[in-house]
């Protein structure tokens, strides 16, 4: 039997080269995840393997893929059941979810998240908390219940919905014979129940969160996160709940940080609500870098032009109305974007500081090793944040002590287009860092005091460790063994069916995206074609004057070619055909919005000779915002030559 691992090595030795292959293979980031859960994984696939090096284990890992993915679901093994740990159930169900329900507008949704939900025990426990309280309503009210995780496979089982028969034996209140039913699988939960639910992949450290909630379940998984990461975690969900939403936590996951940005319930059960008042620094950053990938994520789902301009512009509103400051620049280091927060720190606008260079502004706070060094290296793609700190002195005020971030803003590309600086007060942490100081070091002086009686207390507790380790050891294996069994007989049971699912849906997907490319196709095809057999020539601008469309009859009657017209701006576009004067008063005329039509308009046909036309213009305005213009040109020659003719007619 091979020998467990070597424990007495480096931590950041043993485990750096390990999860920095996991990053390169597969894209998981466990890098703040708690060494000590990581190594106990680590080891315990060593020894299912019968190796006892780690040097052994990472060579294995450059060879063989099957291994990263055995080694990735050991670190993400799930344990979950109905109604587990019921306490928090009830509260919810009896007082805290009625109390919401009471303050809801007729017909506006009810959305709860539960994340990290493993394999669905926990999301359909909430959806049948949701029945029992809406009672016959359930079956209309508009109720969306979300379940992720970051496990596909977990994610698969949870979709088919189907648990073994011993696992929904013991559910209360009949629950088992109103929403199960039983199947070849086992117990299959209802359509009925399942109507209300939708599960995803999502990484709660990456991805974006779910948004606008009114419950968010979170259980046994802030467990395996460090401090940084808990942080980081919570500020995703602070932003994503809505004013007096519900945060339910694990109950071994007492996280102190937690109380500073969510309101106690129930502390002993892990309850929080969120208050309006509530904020910090990491939020804020999460929130403002949520809304640049909300911009990105619109762009690559293919929204229209005219709905990316009203994101961008909602996104714009979002930015001015955070309370800390940002500052953003292109990769020249010029301000592009200054919002309200910035310019009442610096009491300059933002007409003063658009297009500068920041490092010239002499902005007091910000210091030359951020300007220079540190946003070379993000620029120059090195680091993907850097922070540092500063001073800034009002008059006749405290000085504030500023933590400033630096990060790259990408476009949809995930090239760097420019720099994100963000700004945070930090001086009330600054206050409290000192008073800890001082505290620490109160500490230390008392802990000097007690280390001579703790050192005589170490020779009796060593021997107690000896056979606390060894006893410690047992159980580890033991709960190793059981851990791996479960795991071997849920991947046998579902591997097939996973497949299965997976082809009939992508199947799906590809047949109805063949359909709708089919259909923009044909639409397109006839849209050009209308257009550019019209006898009138017609040109589309957008909102700054620029040609988007010159169609064959402009070519005809205006002489100029399509490709030497597009793009270029309609009011500095030598036209042979037009007089300036006619131009200009077209121009005038959609400066204000209006539309402008002139029946005899003289201009040169492409022969050289004389003629006459209408000239229309219509201005393109949506909800106020004006998209461009549409200018359309119809000779009329004949028609003014009979007319100038019937004239002559009459007079004679």
């Amino acid at each position: 039997m091979p020998r467990r691992p070597n424990a007495a090595e480096p931590s950041d030795k043993v485990l750096d080269p390990i999860l920095a292959r996991i990053r390169e293979v597969r894209n998981f980031d466990f890098r703040n995840y708690k060494r000590a859960t990581l190594h106990r994984r680590i080891e315990r696939r060593m020894t299912e393997r019968k190796l006892s090096s780690y040097a052994d284990y990472v060579a294995l890992l450059q060879t063989d893929h099957r291994e990263i993915d055995a080694l990735i679901s050991a670190m993400l093994i799930k344990v979950s059941s109905f109604f587990r740990d019921d306490e928090p159930w009830s509260l919810l169900q009896n007082k805290i979810i009625p109390a919401q329900l009471s303050k809801k507008l007729p017909g506006e949704e009810f959305r709860v998240w539960c994340a990290g939900c493993a394999t669905g025990e926990e999301v359909f426990t909430i959806a049948m908390v949701m029945a029992e309280v809406l009672g016959p309503a359930f079956a209309t009210y508009p109720l969306k219940i979300f379940g992720t995780d970051v496990d596909e496979g977990a994610i698969a089982a949870a979709r088919r919905a189907a648990y073994p028969a011993a696992a929904v034996e013991e559910l209360p209140g009949g629950l088992r014979e109103r929403w199960f039913q039983d199947g070849p699988e086992g117990a299959t939960v209802r359509k009925e129940l399942r109507r209300a639910v939708v599960f995803g992949i999502n990484n709660l450290v990456k991805d974006a969160p779910i948004s606008h909630l009114d419950l968010l379940i979170c259980r046994n998984v802030f467990i395996y996160l460090d401090s940084t990461l808990q942080k980081r975690v919570l500020g995703r969900f602070h932003y994503a709940l809505r004013s007096e939403g519900t945060l339910l936590l694990g109950k071994s996951e007492l996280i102190p940080f937690a109380a500073k940005v969510f309101q106690p319930l129930d502390l002993s059960r892990r309850i929080y609500r969120k208050e309006g008042r509530a904020d910090f620094g990491g939020g804020a950053q999460e929130r403002l870098l949520g809304l640049l990938e909300e911009q990105n994520v619109a762009r690559h789902m293919g929204q229209s032009s005219d709905e990316l301009t009203a994101l961008e512009q909602y996104h714009q509103q979002a930015l001015q109305s955070l309370a800390m400051p940002i500052i953003v620049t292109n990769v020249d280091g010029a301000v592009t974007l200054w919002n309200r927060a910035a310019a009442r720190l610096w009491n300059k606008p933002f007409s003063e500081v658009l297009g500068k260079k920041l490092a010239t502004l002499n902005l007091a706070g910000l210091p030359g090793e951020l300007l220079i060094d540190k946003t070379a290296r993000v620029r120059e793609g090195r680091s993907e944040r850097e922070t540092t700190g500063g001073t800034l002195s009002p008059p006749q005020r405290e000085s504030m002590y500023l933590s400033i971030d630096v990060c790259p803003f990408r476009n949809e590309g995930q090239e760097i287009v420019g720099l994100i600086y963000i700004v945070n007060d930090v001086t009330a942490h600054r206050a409290l860092e000192n008073d800890l100081r001082h505290a620490n070091e109160e500490r230390q002086s008392s802990n000097e005091e007690l280390q001579t009686t703790n050192e005589e207390l170490q020779s009796a507790n060593e021997e107690l460790e000896t056979t606390n380790e060894e006893l410690q050891s047992a159980n580890e294996e033991l709960q190793t063994t059981n851990e791996e069994l479960q795991s071997t007989n849920e991947e046998l049971e579902t591997t097939n069916e996973e497949l299965e699912s997976a082809n009939e849906e992508l199947d799906t997907t590809n047949r109805e995206l063949a359909h709708r490319t089919e259909e923009l196709n044909l639409l397109g095809f006839y849209q050009r074609t209308i257009i550019r057999t019209l006898s009138a020539a017609v040109m589309v601008l957008d909102q700054h004057g620029r040609i988007t469309l010159w169609n064959l009859a402009a070519e005809r009657l205006l002489g100029l070619a399509e490709n030497e017209a597009i793009g270029q701006s309609l009011w500095t576009l030598h036209i042979p055909a037009f007089r300036q004067s006619v131009m200009q008063k077209v121009r005038q005329a959609l400066a204000g919005n209006l539309a402008s039509r002139t029946d005899t308009v003289p201009y040169t046909l492409p022969n050289g000779e004389r003629g006459w036309g209408v000239l229309a213009a219509v201005p393109l305005i949506e909800r106020g915002a004006n998209l461009g213009a549409v200018v359309v040109f119809e000779d009329n020659t004949r028609s003014v030559a009979l007319s100038k003719a019937n004239n002559r007619l009459k007079k004679k």
